[in-house]
């Protein structure tokens, strides 16, 4: 037996039905301003916009999200922004507290967010281990690397508040990965641009990708220190 998904593409009935999702619940709005995101002016195209996801649309996400995986063994809610933790932690309660009711017998959800991580702490970092988050960290290398281009809104440098954020995740043993733009401070310095502390050219805690495809660096013109390439979404 086969069906058809909605491409029309024929599927055997035994093929798996996930599929990957990114919610931004704070839109484009984050506590940083990296030189090189592309994201940030997207503010401008929802001019009176609280950009703050309401319960309501919160709950409803959830819900399709879940009856869309409908005999599928696993469901991600995969959180990105912006920066999803300016919505505050008592907004990541809820969800937790919704999915759990409205998943399908034997299904596990399984919950990522992509942070820079600087507004972490100890009680962020509990939560995020109790409820088995994997947790993506924007983090370009050493110092003088990452704050290069990742500068907070008064131009300072977001270095040490990312490595507090990170001693948080691994006091209580949250499973992460490093989201590193490879960019003009970092081109030539090859393994000397991994983030303090991973070793030689760790990018996870344990391996497992926040996202279904390899993310472990993206590229970011050299000759466009300001605009053009990519950047870390958060």
């Amino acid at each position: 037996m086969a069906r058809n998904d909605r491409s029309g593409v024929l599927l055997p009935d035994s093929a798996p039905r996930p599929f990957h999702l990114l919610a931004k619940p704070t839109g484009a709005v984050c506590n940083l301003d990296c030189s090189y995101c592309f994201f940030l002016s997207k503010e401008l195209l929802y001019p009176g916009s609280r950009f703050r996801m309401a319960d309501g649309l919160l709950q409803t996400y959830l819900r399709q999200l879940i009856e869309a995986h409908a005999g599928a063994p696993e469901v991600v809610v995969a959180w990105q922004g912006g920066e999803p933790t300016m919505m505050g932690l008592g907004f990541f309660r809820r969800p937790v507290e919704l999915a759990d009711g409205m998943k399908q017998p034997g299904q596990q959800i399984t919950y990522t967010i992509q942070t820079n991580g600087t507004l972490l702490d100890d009680e962020w970092a509990a939560f995020l281990a109790k409820h088995g988050f994997l947790v993506g960290l924007s983090i370009d290398g050493p110092r003088e690397v990452h704050d290069a281009y990742r500068v907070d809104k008064g131009g300072k440098g977001s270095f040490d508040r990312v490595m507090k954020g990170l001693a948080a995740l691994r006091r209580h043993g949250v499973e992460w990965n490093a989201l590193t733009t490879v960019h003009a401070a970092s081109q030539d310095r090859g393994r000397r641009a991994d983030p303090p502390g991973n070793g030689n050219a760790a990018t996870s805690s344990r391996g497992r990708d926040l996202n279904p495809r390899p993310l472990g660096y993206e590229h970011h013109d050299a000759r466009l220190p300001v605009s053009g390439g990519l950047c870390s979404p958060c």
